[in-house]
């Protein structure tokens, strides 16, 4: 490898089933143009978006994934960033739809990173402890700030007597988790495919949502797919009320509820709340013959959200030990996606992926 370039995983292009797979290759090393970071990503996570992006569910044209890490400073430019400080980046810019690392700009899958002066000014460089460095911090803090974002929003609108987690993945297991932290005894109902989840076609969900206590809090945490399906399935089934946190992505457009017998645009109303602001944060309400229907979301998170996922990470290592399944080197980080993506289930070395873990200093 030589100073003009570095490794990186990167997406081939896609076949004509439009599957795409990654490969560790040499790539150019940006250079930077003024008010620009050099970073050298240590530990990244593969995040669910990740791999909606690699099966073609996704547009996002970056051939280099990956907005959840921690780096090392490499060129600190004008940022007055001292160079070797280690630093994580707010994937999401609040004002700027030109910097959404990972998707439209290349991302931390690789040896060097380049952030622009756009999100730099921004404060989306965000120094953080050494420590954070930690596999299970460096994967774990942005989902871990987008859970803790969602909760604030929805603490901000109501006190829940129960919470439905709809999606077992990472993102709901950490929501799931911080409102059993945030309300002890709060009443919990896991869906998913998980052993510990309720599948989401089982005959007795119905009858289990009916029966929640009320107010309710239903955080849909799915991949985009299955968005929609499942907020038009608890909007029919929970009376009294219910606060609807959509996490997931969903296409733009309006949105059929039939229980309220209303169209709506969800994805505008989560895109309403980016990045903390603004605040009280926007939720929609919408009533119906069998009560109320709060809808909320949010885009991106704050510098504090993530510091404060940085600091619970530290403290409280066992909600990354809960979906932190795997932690790997180059090699095995491709041959693990690339399985993942040749096969129906998300599994590796006889394991569910939930999160990986890549560190890049690793040459295996």
């Amino acid at each position: 490898m030589s100073a003009a370039t570095h490794r990186a995983l990167v997406r081939r292009p896609a076949d004509a089933s439009g599957r795409t797979l990654v490969e560790v290759t040499e790539v150019p090393t940006p250079r930077l143009g003024p008010g620009d970071v050099l970073l050298a990503p240590t530990t990244v996570g593969v995040c669910g978006t990740d791999w909606q992006i690699l099966r073609g569910l996704r547009d996002d044209p970056s051939p280099v994934l990956g907005h959840e890490g921690v780096a090392h400073v490499v060129e600190a430019g004008e940022s007055g960033l001292p160079v070797g400080a280690t630093v994580t980046v707010n994937p999401t810019h609040p004002r700027d739809p030109s910097f959404l690392l990972g998707h439209n700009v290349p991302g931390l899958w690789a040896e060097r990173t380049r952030i622009p002066a756009t999100a730099v000014r921004a404060g989306l460089v965000v120094p953080v402890p050494s420590s954070a460095a930690r596999p299970e911090v460096s994967a774990l803090a942005e989902p871990l700030a987008s859970a803790l974002y969602g909760v604030q929003i929805a603490c901000h609108t109501l006190r829940p007597a129960a919470v439905v987690v709809w999606g077992d993945g990472v993102v709901g297991r950490l929501a799931r988790a911080l409102w059993l932290r945030r309300l002890p005894g709060l009443y919990s109902l896991l869906v998913g495919h998980g052993a510990d989840a309720i599948d989401p076609r089982a005959p007795e969900l119905p009858r289990l949502l009916a029966g929640l206590p009320s107010p309710a809090v239903a955080v849909i945490t799915t991949p985009r797919t299955g968005t929609v399906e499942a907020l038009t399935f608890l909007g029919r089934r929970v009376p009294g009320t219910l606060l609807v946190d959509v996490h997931a992505g969903l296409p733009s457009g309006l949105v059929r509820l039939p229980a309220a017998d209303v169209d709506i645009d969800v994805a505008s109303i989560r895109a309403a709340n980016c990045g903390g602001s603004p605040w009280p944060p926007r939720v929609e309400e919408f009533t119906h013959p069998r009560g109320r229907l709060l809808v909320c979301g949010h885009r991106g998170v704050s510098e504090g959200h993530l510091r404060e996922a940085i600091d619970l990470l530290r403290t409280r290592p066992e909600l990354g030990e809960q979906v932190l399944t795997h932690q790997v080197g180059w090699n095995e980080a491709a041959d693990l996606i690339n399985t993942v993506l040749t096969s129906s289930v998300r599994r590796a070395h006889a394991r569910r992926v939930l999160k990986a873990a890549i560190r890049v200093g690793s040459r295996t």
